[in-house]
Formats: C-alpha cells, structure tokens, sequence
C-alpha cells in the first residue's frame, strides 16, 4: 500500500483527532502507513477575539485550505470537525467517511451556571449559543471569544470571563472533562448540526481511499448527521445563522430536533421530525422547510434581513 497522507489543522484538537483517526484505521489496516500534514486555514491564522467567527459570512473558514490541498493532490484526505464543515462541498470532494460520534452537547465552564447575574460575563464564539444564551440570560454580558480550546480555558481562568460556553465534544477528546461544571440539555439548547462528530474527505474518484476510509463510518452517526446537514442546506445557513440541529436514530427512525432563532434570541421556533433512519436527507429537508414555515409565521416582518443572504 502507498502512504497516505492526511491533511488536518494543527491545532491540539484537531491533532487528537486526526490520531484518533488514523488509529481506528490502523486496527482495518495494519500495515498502511499514514503521514500527517498541518495545513494553516483561514481561520486559524485569525483568531483575534475582536474578529467574530461570523463576520467571515460562511462556513468553511476551517476547511478551505485543507479542501484545496486535497484537490490539488497535496494529501489524501483530511480530518474536520463536521460542524466545521460548509454544508455544500466543493465540486470533486465528498464526505467519505463519519466515524463514531463524540457527545454533541453544549457545555459550560467557569463559574457555576446558578450565579449568573447583572453584569455576569459569558464568552462564546457562536451566534447560536449566543441567542439561546440571550434568550436564558437576559442581564448577562455576551461577550466575543476566538481560540482554540486551550486558550479559551487560559482567558476564562485569568478572569476575562466569567463562563464560557464551549462543545463537550473537543473537551472530552482532550480529557478535560473535569473542567466542565454544567451541561445542556440537547433538546431545548438545540446543538450546531454535525456537533461532535467528525468528517473525513477525499477526493470522489479515489475510490480505492474511499474504500479504507468507509471501514470506520458509523451507521447511526452518518445517518444523523446526513440528516442534520440536510436541514442546514435546505435553510441555507451559516455562520451568522442561529440555529441547531441534533438527530438521534431509535432502531429504524431517525428523531430530528431543529432550531431557528433570532440573532438576538428574542424569538425562535423549533420543530421536532421523525422518519426512516434509510432516508435522512429527506428528514433533514422536510425540517428545513417546515422551520422555515414557521419562522415566517412567528417572526417579523423581513426576519430574514436578520441574516443578510445566508437564509
């Protein structure tokens, strides 16, 4: 077998990730060797608080470069984080493998959830935790975080923040779970689609990559999530989109829980699915379009100015 090269971000958690990665294949796989490439992206290389995620306008902030290197036969395929993901991809890549999904929950670290109060100051990087977070805590200040994990914990205990809300995903993969004081409830703090689970690309006419790859895909964790990007496309969201999307498979049906809010939480509407776990684009669109339905019944006027084009 030839090497193959694997394009990852360099940060810790993406590193822990693409290990973990290369370690489930290694177990199909013995004897293929596998040669990891850091690739700086866009967003890497801004990660100033005073730049929210959501003024880049689009997801794949985080996926660019890593796609271009991969079109450009630079590496083999790459590792991300699915909520990373753009919802559509460029034209001669494809998804070709979701392995087993991490928690998908919201967590919260940093000073105990009951003593939030006038003034109490919470960081988070993401306009769907910042509406629901509007919406629970009304007297808090919501105030802008960029950074790795790592570096989001340092500024929470040096006292910048008072909480901050991040993925249990990352910090359960970097065993800092300890860290965690308060964790939401999926159902009503309605996650990022393709929270916690990972995405592994490739080129679509690589198929004998694809092939290895496939050997680690898990059935449950790619039909939610097929589900959850589904709904994501149908919406036309992105990064200065609030909303949420967590599917569950129970035996042959697929439970599909949706979000969409007001970017300054005021208002939201929320849609619960259910449909055959073989069919989850389906379900996936089906969401979209009755929560759109129902945003245009329960918002204001022209709500969708609220997002600029991206709903």
């Amino acid at each position: 077998m030839k090497p193959l090269i694997v394009g990852t971000r360099g940060s810790a958690l993406a590193l822990t990730q693409t290990h973990w990665v290369i370690s489930q294949l290694s177990l199909a796989y013995p004897d293929q060797i596998f040669d990891i490439r850091e690739i700086m992206t866009r967003g890497d290389a801004t990660q100033r608080d005073n730049v929210p995620l959501s003024s880049f306008g689009e997801k794949g902030v985080f996926a660019k470069e890593l796609e271009t290197s991969l079109l450009e036969h630079g590496t083999d395929f790459a590792v991300h984080s699915m909520k990373d993901m753009a919802h559509t991809l460029p034209e001669g890549l494809v998804i070709a493998s979701i392995p087993l999904r991490q928690d998908p929950r919201d967590v919260w670290l940093g000073t105990s959830i009951s003593q939030v109060g006038p003034g109490f100051r919470i960081g988070t990087g993401s306009v769907r935790r910042r509406a629901l977070l509007s919406r629970m805590f009304p007297e808090a200040q919501l105030l802008e975080i960029r950074g790795n994990i790592d570096s989001r914990i340092r500024k929470l205990k040096r006292g910048d923040y008072d909480a901050i809300v991040l993925a249990a995903a990352g910090l359960i993969r970097l065993g800092l779970i300890s860290d965690i004081s308060h964790t939401f409830d999926p159902l009503d703090f309605v996650p990022d689609p393709g929270q916690g689970a990972l995405a592994i690309e490739c080129r679509a006419d690589d198929v004998e990559t694809i092939s290895i790859l496939s050997r680690i895909a898990d059935k449950s964790a790619t039909a939610a999530v097929h589900a959850e990007r589904a709904f994501l496309r149908e919406l036309g969201g992105g990064c200065q989109t609030p909303c949420g999307a967590h599917a569950v498979a129970e035996g042959e049906f697929l439970s599909l829980r949706t979000l969409l809010a007001l970017p300054d939480g005021s208002q939201s509407v929320r849609c619960t699915n259910t449909g055959p776990v073989s069919d989850p684009v389906a379900l996936g669109k089906n969401a979209g379009t009755e929560l759109r339905s129902a945003a245009n019944r329960e918002f204001p006027k022209g709500w969708e100015s609220e997002y600029e084009e991206r709903v």
